[in-house]
């Protein structure tokens, strides 16, 4: 796959996901979609240091090491996880649905950040990856402790969201 093969998927499945929540009934998908952006773009911001994206187009960044295009990626995973997590775990309490959606929110972030990897476009920064332990999970170049980082992420990231989500009036 080349760069700009990956820049457009990103596009659209954004643009797919964003769809189909409008046309399934979800109220107020753009605001959902411009609170997750700043959130993801936040985090993006704070935690810049710590990983190098390159490759991509110049046309996909905002500035320096941050990318909007790479923001749509965890936009699209977190969306994702939540349609998955709200439509097969309606009973279970938003309590609950927090795990699950760390869970799923894993397990959908592990291929993009294989594919990411291979494609050049995510690298590590030497403070970080200095810290690793050597491992990764079995069969990719992706290190083992993507398994704890993209929870923890997560764990900022969405609660944030949904607690703008919940006062904005």
């Amino acid at each position: 796959m080349s760069i700009l093969l990956f820049e457009l998927l990103v596009i659209i499945v954004t643009l797919g996901i964003l769809t189909y929540m409008k046309t399934s009934g979800h109220k107020d998908v753009m605001k959902k979609f411009g609170i997750m952006f700043i959130a993801v773009l936040l985090f993006q911001i704070m935690s810049e240091p710590m990983w190098i994206n390159q490759n991509l187009s110049s046309w996909a960044y905002l500035y320096g090491n941050v990318s909007w295009l790479l923001a749509f990626g965890w936009i699209s995973i977190f969306f994702l996880s939540f349609l998955i997590v709200d439509s097969g775990f309606k009973k279970i309490s938003e309590k609950g649905k927090f795990w699950l959606y760390l869970i799923v929110a894993t397990i959908l972030t592990v291929p993009a950040e294989i594919l990411i990897l291979k494609l050049g476009i995510r690298s590590y920064a030497d403070v970080l990856s200095q810290t690793f332990s050597g491992l990764t999970i079995p069969g990719t170049l992706v290190p083992i402790e993507v398994l704890l980082a993209v929870p923890l992420i997560s764990a900022l990231i969405i609660p944030f969201y949904k607690y703008i989500l919940n006062h904005w009036n």
